[in-house]
């Protein structure tokens, strides 16, 4: 896709990632500014300084009818900080990204797993390996991003604390706490490890695990449990959220254990109907 952009395009493309790289950007997020980049000026051939609002907006509005809100809203974001660095730069004079362009999106509630739905996937996970068993117990106790879970290495866990070092967004070290019954079974896997590898959760072939085998890994287990929608690491980790505040915890608490950066990220699970609430309350307390 490279082959396409201009020579000036590509060149300052560099020099933005390289920026966000300096600014403790996570890899994930370094990989999806370079796709839609590259994409954009793949198809958008001109220099940086000759991009116009009619070519942004022509361009986000030719994928309209082919992808979500949210990849509009994506890219959208993209090509704003991409084009605000140019802008500080001064590779541009000004920004040819409009604001009101914005796709306005509907918050979403989080999707959790409620009571039964927990208690299916449990009755499944105990016919599974010991690895992963740890994996979704560390995942459902936690609260941890997939990206922090699959970075962690044996030396960071302490078991007679329950706690380990995570490494979060903005490459933010922070402690989380995990369930007993999480250090019970981590405290058989770990003996299993090869010494050669320093990470916490390994693939068969003893190597790191990867944040793909790890969403096929917890896919699968929904799966064979019989839910009716899918399973990824991020619904554990509203599980892990939404259980906590059902149990009571104020959203501060819950906000450091899932290691937002601000108290808004958290409030979508204010927004959960109350009656809702009560009856997780009752579900998870009796």
């Amino acid at each position: 896709m490279t082959e396409k952009m201009s020579p000036d395009s590509s060149a300052v493309l560099q020099e933005f990632l390289l920026h966000l790289q300096l600014g403790g950007r996570s890899d994930n997020t370094l990989e999806t500014y370079e796709r839609v980049l590259q994409r954009f000026f793949s198809e958008i051939p001109f220099p940086v300084a000759e991009v116009t609002s009619d070519h942004v907006l022509s361009w986000l509005a030719s994928y309209r009818s082919s992808r979500k809100d949210t990849t509009i809203s994506t890219w959208f974001n993209v090509l704003t900080s991409f084009f605000h660095f140019c802008e500080d730069e001064g590779h541009v004079p000004h920004t040819p990204i409009k604001k009101r362009w914005r796709p306005r999106l509907p918050q979403p509630l989080p999707r959790y797993l409620d009571k039964t739905e927990q208690a299916q996937t449990k009755l499944q996970v105990e016919t599974e390996s010991l690895r992963n068993q740890a994996l979704y117990a560390f995942f459902v106790s936690s609260g941890c991003r997939v990206s922090e879970v699959c970075a962690i290495n044996k030396t960071d866990i302490d078991l007679a604390e329950r706690t380990v070092q995570v490494q979060g967004k903005g490459q933010k070290i922070r402690p989380v706490h995990f369930s007993e019954r999480c250090a019970i079974l981590l405290a058989s896997y770990i003996p299993t490890l090869p010494d050669h590898e320093d990470a916490l959760f390994v693939n068969q072939h003893g190597r790191r695990l990867t944040r793909v085998g790890v969403h096929q890994i917890i896919s699968h287990m929904g799966s064979d449990a019989g839910l009716s929608a899918s399973l990824g690491p991020h619904r554990l980790r509203h599980t892990f959220a939404t259980t906590l505040l059902a149990k009571g915890a104020d959203l501060s608490f819950i906000s450091e254990e899932l290691g937002h950066s601000s108290l808004d990220t958290t409030r979508i699970y204010a927004r959960l109907p109350k009656e809702e609430i009560v009856t997780m309350y009752r579900k998870y307390m009796g």
